[in-house]
């Protein structure tokens, strides 16, 4: 996790301070925090999206919408086959998914957004 964090918190102060450069004004630090923290932003909600996903949150939603509209010919046709293999399974609402992704990009985010306060500050002084 150590490692993805490092790499992500590195990859978006150079991109920052890349993007800060190509603005051209005489305001670089002005345009490095607010870049800070537009990626920050952007981090969070990737990684915020990526955990409601793997706690489960949309796992009844798919099992809602996948038995509208193949459950009902399905199970028409497993009662008159006796096929049990043709109905939808409840464990579609039980699958959690794993990302690697998650923890390291809201740390970073967290990270980004917090940088960006603090230099926001040291501008203000």
């Amino acid at each position: 996790m150590f490692k993805h964090f490092m790499i992500s918190l590195f990859t978006a102060i150079v991109l920052a301070a890349i993007y800060s450069f190509t603005q051209g004004t005489n305001h670089y630090f002005l345009h490095f925090t607010n870049t800070i923290f537009y990626i920050g932003l952007v981090l969070f909600l990737i990684g915020g999206f990526l955990l409601i996903v793997q706690s489960g949150f949309f796992n009844i939603t798919r099992y809602g919408i996948r038995k509208v509209l193949s459950g009902l010919k399905d199970e028409q046709m497993a009662k008159m086959t006796g096929d049990e293999s043709l109905t939808i399974k409840k464990d579609v609402i039980y699958k959690r998914y794993k990302f690697s992704v998650t923890k390291p990009l809201l740390v970073t985010s967290i990270t980004l957004i917090i940088l960006s306060f603090l230099f926001s500050f040291i501008i203000i002084a």
